[in-house]
């Protein structure tokens, strides 16, 4: 399929402010230090370029709305999604910029360079929805971007292929995706400092901040579809996989990747065993919550980690340090699969 070239029509936002029952466990909502300003509602926006189907963007909204039901709110987050047109893409980029202006948050000029940069600006997501359909390879990224300095999430997205029912994808796969992303918001909601690299450290290692990512919204959208809370796509030849064939395949390919590299868990998005961060941290946080409980993280470790620091709060919460842990982690890494899938739930 061809990228299309007609002239974009106005964007639009999907807000939503329905009140829930909950917010983030262990955040007081009135406390001073609340930096993303949390409540007890959905304080979740989405935002789509002009050229995104009206399906997509409900599809995207719907999802959040279920994780911020499943886990609470993470504060004032904004959620923008790029199509595959060009124009659409820099006039998406304009409206995020006249809230920041218009918010004190940055000079416009400013703000048009960083939404159009080429590392997580806005015209790098379109370009990477408008290759996928252009060469019929399926590709596609998100993102939490920051945002704590103004108070808020900043999250971003190429076409979310599976939603718009394009190449073969599963919409349910998406769905994973979009939790996957708010988890990394549920994670930051927790650290109180605008400070960038102060934020980075408490958020811990690569392994602990994507793994914890890739078991929360494996696990947790296993769970909604089984209940009916997330509805299924059913909209792909393939049918989607269960938890356990998922994480399966995770698993392989864990392990045609570790004799490459020198550590299970790495701590780095920049080197060739990235990719170990997301699958083999998918199971170490999986096996952690296995022997702790599903709930483990959402409940005992982010409260305290702003308080204690990650590697403190790791060891009061799982009663031994990551090293010893990545030790043990490596033990079980070598079992058999039949063994290691044993500690997955059934879906």
């Amino acid at each position: 399929m061809s990228n299309p070239t007609r002239r974009a029509t106005p964007i639009y936002v999907l807000t939503l402010t329905w009140l829930l029952l909950t917010t983030v466990s262990g955040q007081d909502p009135a406390a001073p230090n609340n930096l993303f300003g949390i409540k007890n509602e959905n304080q979740t926006e989405v935002f789509v370029a002009a050229d995104v189907p009206k399906k997509v963007a409900k599809a995207v909204r719907d999802t959040l709305a279920v994780g911020v039901d499943t886990w609470g709110s993470s504060g004032r987050l904004e959620y923008w999604v790029l199509g595959t047109d060009r124009t659409a893409a820099v006039e998406l980029a304009a409206v995020f910029c006249k809230r920041r202006v218009q918010r004190g948050q940055m000079r416009k000029q400013d703000c048009l360079n960083d939404s159009t940069n080429k590392d997580h600006g806005f015209l790098t997501y379109q370009e990477i929805g408008a290759n996928a359909l252009a060469t019929g390879r399926p590709h596609g990224s998100a993102g939490h971007n920051g945002g704590a300095e103004w108070g808020m999430h900043r999250m971003s997205s190429s076409l979310p292929l599976g939603f718009a029912g394009v190449l073969d994808i599963a919409g349910e796969q998406e769905q994973i995706t979009i939790l996957h992303e708010y988890w990394h918001s549920i994670q930051n909601s927790f650290i109180q400092s605008q400070d960038h690299r102060l934020r980075r450290k408490r958020m811990g290692p690569v392994w602990f901040v994507e793994g914890s990512a890739v078991a929360m919204a494996e696990i947790t959208c296993s769970k909604l579809w089984k209940s009916g809370k997330l509805p299924k796509w059913n909209n792909s030849s393939q049918p989607t996989q269960n938890l356990r064939k998922r994480m399966t395949n995770k698993m392989n390919a864990v392990q045609r990747k570790r004799k490459d590299c020198q550590t299970l868990l790495p701590d780095s998005y920049d080197d060739s065993c990235r990719q170990l961060a997301y699958d083999s941290g998918g199971w170490a946080i999986a096996y952690l919550m296995n022997q702790f409980g599903e709930d483990v993280l959402l409940k005992s470790f982010h409260p305290n980690v702003n308080r204690l620091g990650w590697e403190a709060c790791f060891r009061k919460t799982f009663g031994q340090s990551s090293a010893d842990f990545a030790d043990e982690f490596q033990i079980f890494m070598d079992l058999p699969l039949q063994e290691q899938i044993k500690i997955l739930p059934q879906d």
